[in-house]
C-alpha cells in the first residue's frame, strides 16, 4: 500500500505570489490529501489512490454537476495548499420554483497554517457563490462560529437528534465501556445484558422494547422508487431535493459501500402499496445511523416499525437520526428520545422563504441529501 507522505514532489508548486482562494483541480489532490490527514490527525493514512478516487468522484466528476459550482482551495503565496472546502450542487424545488443549493463538505484547514484567516476566507468564498442557498449539515462548533461570523444561520431545530434504544441493557454497557475504570464491568456484564435484552424484546407488556415482526414487507431501495414516490409521500407539493435518476442511484450506491457494518436501505410496502423507505447504516458497534426517512403522516408509524425491527434483527443496539419536524410526534410515540449531541446544521439563504422552508422542515432536506453521503470511507489493505 502506498502511503501519503510529506514530500516536496507530492504536488506541483507555483511561483511565489499572493495568497488566494481558487477552484479545486485534480492536480491539487496530493496536497489536499495531506491537509485532510493533518486536520484529522490520521496516524495510519489511506493510500493516495483512495484520496484520488474520492476527491475525483465526489468533487470533480459528481453526477449532478453545475458549471458554476466548484470546490475551493486556499493557496499560500508559495503555492502550498493549506485549506479546502468541497462544494456539491443540489437542486431544491419550493412552491413550483427550482433553486440552486451548494452543500459543503470536508471543510479542512492545515493546523500549521493561520487557521482562522484561512477558514474565514474559504467560508466567505464558498458562501458568495452563485447558489441561492448554502448548507453545511455536519458542522462542528468551530465551523459554526466561522459560518455565523460571515452571515450564516444555525438551524437549531434541524440540529436536534433522536435516539431509539433497541437493546437497553447493552446500550447501558456501551456507556460503561467509554469510562475509564468501568470497562471491565461492561465486559463482565455482557452475557447478562444479552439475556435481559432478549427478555424485554419478547415480553408483551414491554411496549418500549418489544420487537414483533411487522406486517409490512421490505424490498431493496432503488432510485426509480424514490423518483416515482417522493412527491406523493412527502406531502409538500413536490418541495425538496430533486435529482436526476443517475445521480440518485450514485448516492445510494455510495451509501451501501460505507466502511464497516452494513447498509439498511429498504422500501417498505403493504402489498403493492409503497408506504415509504429509509436509508441507514448499521455500524459494527450496533448503532443504526439513519440518513433519510420518507413516509406520509398515515404511513410513518409502519415505516418506523419496519426500520426498528430491521435494525434489531441485524444486531442493532440503538437507532439514531436527525430530527425531521414532520415526524416529531411519530418518533415520540415510538419512545424516541430527543437530544442535541450531534453536529450543527448551518444555512445561508439569499431568499427569506428558502431559509424558512428549510429551518422549519417545510421542505425536505435529509442527511442523505447533505454531507452524510459525501463522507470519505477509504478502503484499506
Amino acid at each position: 500500500m502506498t502511503l501519503l507522505r510529506f514530500a516536496p514532489e507530492a504536488a506541483p508548486r507555483v511561483s511565489r505570489g499572493t495568497a488566494s482562494v481558487r477552484p479545486f483541480a485534480a492536480a491539487d489532490i496530493p496536497q489536499v490529501a495531506w491537509v485532510h490527514r493533518a486536520a484529522f490527525r490520521i496516524a495510519d493514512p489511506p493510500a493516495l489512490s483512495s484520496y484520488r478516487e474520492y476527491f475525483t468522484s465526489v468533487f470533480l466528476e459528481n453526477p449532478a454537476p453545475h458549471r458554476l459550482i466548484s470546490s475551493l482551495v486556499y493557496e499560500e503565496p508559495d503555492g502550498r495548499i493549506s485549506g479546502f472546502v468541497g462544494l456539491v450542487p443540489r437542486y431544491l424545488t419550493l412552491g413550483g420554483r427550482q433553486y440552486l443549493a451548494a452543500v459543503s463538505s470536508q471543510f479542512i484547514v492545515d493546523p500549521a497554517s493561520h487557521v482562522g484567516l484561512v477558514g474565514v476566507r474559504l467560508a466567505k468564498a464558498s458562501l458568495n457563490g452563485p447558489q441561492d442557498v448554502s448548507i453545511a449539515d455536519e458542522a462542528n462548533d468551530i465551523s459554526r462560529q466561522i459560518w455565523e461570523g460571515v452571515g450564516g444561520t444555525t438551524a437549531t431545530l434541524l440540529s436536534l437528534q433522536w435516539t431509539r434504544a433497541l437493546r437497553p441493557a447493552r446500550l447501558a454497557l456501551s456507556y460503561l465501556r467509554g469510562r475509564r475504570g468501568l470497562a471491565p464491568l461492561a465486559v463482565a456484564g455482557l452475557p447478562f445484558a444479552s439475556v435481559a435484552d432478549s427478555l424485554m424484546a419478547r415480553v408483551p407488556a414491554s411496549r418500549h422494547f418489544r420487537q414483533a415482526k411487522p406486517s409490512s414487507t421490505g424490498e431493496p431501495l432503488s432510485a426509480r422508487t424514490v423518483v416515482a414516490h417522493t412527491a406523493g409521500l412527502s406531502g409538500t407539493e413536490g418541495s425538496g431535493v430533486k435529482y436526476p435518476e443517475c445521480a440518485l442511484q450514485w448516492l445510494l450506491d455510495r451509501s451501501g459501500r460505507r466502511g464497516g457494518g452494513r447498509a439498511l436501505n429498504a422500501v417498505v410496502k403493504n402489498g403493492s402499496q409503497v408506504l415509504g423507505w429509509y436509508v441507514a447504516h448499521l455500524t459494527p458497534d450496533g448503532v443504526a445511523d439513519v440518513a433519510q426517512l420518507m413516509a406520509s403522516p398515515a404511513t410513518i408509524h409502519a415505516v418506523l416499525d419496519h426500520l426498528f425491527y430491521d435494525a434489531w434483527r441485524n444486531g442493532g443496539v440503538t437507532v439514531t437520526g436527525r430530527l425531521d419536524p414532520r415526524f416529531m410526534q411519530a418518533l415520540s410515540d415510538k419512545y424516541c428520545l430527543f437530544h442535541r449531541r450531534g453536529p450543527w446544521v448551518l444555512i445561508k439563504a439569499k431568499k427569506p422563504e428558502l431559509l424558512h422552508a428549510l429551518d422549519s422542515g417545510a421542505t425536505c432536506f435529509s442527511r442523505f441529501d447533505g454531507e452524510w453521503s459525501l463522507r470519505f470511507h477509504p478502503q484499506r489493505a
